[in-house]
């Protein structure tokens, strides 16, 4: 069998000799590659044994898409990267796994009697005709690197040794027994569909993605991840005959009943994918085109949780951690869906973690597991709710208490006693800002007076995409953007934009960081909350101690370049005051000075 290709035949200018002119020489021509780093790749090359082109590639020196171009534009085959377009899982049988593993070739569609197939060496004419002969298609070669190919044969068939687990995907249900692959008899010949439900979740892990949305449409199956809190649509290929079967796949995986599609489900597995096992959360929904469902995934042995990395500044970490090292009262993190709130709880509870400290969680569900601390889960069909599981809390002897929310007066009322009682008590509570969260605890019910004594602080954030490091660059601000912001684009702040690159995926962002504002309940505030003053009484004490809002704070990642302009504006509504004067919570003055 031909390796794949280094080397390509094409004419000399000006001239009918044909000469042999290598892939370096090539990517030295297009200008994405120097002399020096192509002497450097040939001698790790000569020592891994490996394709220049994957050598390059791994080295970082060029971009896979750069790669594929050239080979492309050289051969006349079109390419594709595997690690950002998918074939149609359905069409996987019409070439055996064996000889799949054999040729080194995934196919990717079908149209009538034609096939696309991808390989590394689309010249080589014996293998394109073998494939014509074992599939009795046309066969139309497309370009992709051999490293990638074996990457994602693997991923699209399986394992090609049935006893090797480092690849396999298992799922397990809440007792621990394994789910088996097929429960129905419609779905006992149709494995291509059980396959797609299984690249599709694993590709999700390995793009570390939050929720996977499989949406039906009317001719098709939509497939969308959310990475970095933005969906991203897939480029999966589902036609709309494979939606109920794929839904059923899903439903059977997370225990649900399949013979009911009129109203909501909810339901959940655990997956094992590489080692790395996740909870898989599922909600379905009934829509006018079929069911959708909804995958939350959560990586059970994610222990990156510390207060330096969540995005905290040092001026906000240093009151957060004053505020921990009281032994009573509450403490709110707030915020909506999916702003980092759990985050931010389970990296202070790292943070207070003591031996001599016993620490209780309730939490709705338990997304990550802690060594060493006590996790509780609500089941609310067993009548195990945040109330009565907070009531049995507290007969546990607990240091602190950790409240997954606050989402009714009765559990407001007993947290509330918890904390005048001795008791450290942190919660979340869905709220816009830090300052709501005293207002929507009063609306709830909570006497001022009991919630004067025991708030300690509220800590509001919001997540914002992280600029790609490897290909930020400044940008123009539009019209529209210069109008509102340009007094801070004339005070110094970098206006950039990430230009996509194989780091992230073409998007432009990698990652998260927070963004945050807190409120330190002094005594003045506590005056303010009891005599129920007015908005901008009570906002002058906030000011006085020290609150400022978290647009300041994201204004401060925006100067350092954690995160970029567009995105925070897109994220926190601005706050512009006259002058564009004032600090952020972190330590340098942000804008204007006075």
């Amino acid at each position: 069998m031909r390796r794949p290709l280094e080397k390509i035949v094409v004419s000399e200018a000006g001239g009918g000799k044909a000469v042999t002119k290598r892939l370096g020489e090539l990517l030295m021509d297009r200008g994405v590659l120097s002399a020096e780093d192509l002497k450097r790749a040939l001698v790790i090359q000569r020592s891994r044994g490996l394709p220049l082109g994957e050598t390059l590639v791994a080295e970082e020196m060029v971009s896979r898409k750069d790669v594929l171009e050239t080979l492309s534009d050289k051969l006349g085959v079109p390419f594709i990267d595997l690690d950002r377009s998918y074939g149609d899982p359905l069409v996987l049988d019409i070439i055996p796994k064996e000889k799949a593993f054999e040729l080194k070739v995934i196919p990717l569609y079908l149209v009538e009697k034609q096939l696309t197939v991808a390989l590394p060496d689309p010249e080589n004419l014996a293998k394109l005709s073998e494939l014509h002969f074992l599939t009795g298609k046309q066969v139309l070669p497309v370009l992709a690197l051999a490293q990638d190919l074996e990457r994602h044969i693997e991923e699209y068939y399986g394992e090609l040794d049935p006893a090797s687990e480092d690849a396999a995907i298992t799922f397990e249900n809440e007792t621990g027994d394994e789910v088996e692959g097929v429960q129905l008899d419609e779905l006992s010949e149709d494995r291509p569909a059980v396959r797609l439900v299984n690249l599709i979740i694993a590709r999700a892990i390995q793009e570390r993605a939050s929720d996977i949305h499989i949406e039906p449409q009317a001719s098709s199956l939509q497939v969308r991840f959310r990475i970095d809190g933005s969906l991203q649509l897939q480029p999966f290929v589902v036609p709309a005959s494979a939606v109920a079967v794929v839904i059923s796949r899903v439903k059977i995986l997370s225990q649900m009943d399949i013979s009911e599609r009129r109203i909501p489900q909810d339901g959940k597995v655990q997956v094992t994918y590489r080692g790395n096992a996740v909870d898989v959360r599922v909600s379905t929904l009934p829509t006018i085109h079929g069911e959708k469902a909804v995958l939350r995934l959560l990586e059970k042995d994610r222990q990156d949780f510390s207060l330096e990395t969540i995005g905290l500044s040092r001026v906000i970490q240093k009151r957060w951690k004053n505020l921990l090292a009281r032994h009573e009262g509450i403490v709110l993190v707030t915020g909506p869906t999916g702003s980092g709130k759990t985050s931010t709880l389970y990296a202070t509870l790292k943070h207070i973690h003591r031996p001599e400290v016993n620490i209780i969680t309730l939490e709705d569900p338990v997304e990550y597991e802690l060594p060493g601390i006590c996790q509780s889960q609500v089941n609310e069909k067993a009548n195990y709710s945040f109330a009565t599981g907070l009531r049995s809390i507290l007969r546990q002897d607990p240091d602190v208490i950790l409240v997954g929310e606050i989402r009714d007066v009765e559990t407001a009322h007993i947290a509330v006693q918890a904390a005048l009682t001795g008791h450290l008590v942190l919660a979340t509570l869905h709220t816009n800002d830090a300052p709501s969260a005293i207002a929507r605890l009063v609306d709830m019910g909570v006497p001022r007076f009991l919630l004067s004594t025991s708030l300690l602080g509220v800590l509001a954030q919001r997540l914002v995409r992280r600029g790609c490091p490897d290909c930020i660059r400044p940008v123009e601000p539009s019209d529209d953007e210069l109008e509102v912001f340009g007094g801070w684009l004339n005070s110094g702040l970098p206006f950039e934009e990430g230009a996509g690159c194989d780091h992230c995926r073409d998007i432009g962002y990698k990652g998260r960081v927070g963004v945050h504002e807190l409120i330190s309940v002094d005594d003045d505030v506590r005056r303010q909350i009891v005599d129920n003053a007015s908005e901008r009484e009570y906002q002058e004490a906030l000011q006085r101690a020290g609150y400022i809002r978290m647009w300041w704070d994201g204004l401060s990642k925006v100067q350092d370049r954690s995160t970029t302009f567009r995105e925070l504006a897109h994220k926190i509504t601005p706050d512009i005051p006259e002058g564009l004067a004032c600090t952020s919570q972190a330590e340098e003055p942000v804008g204007v000075s006075k």
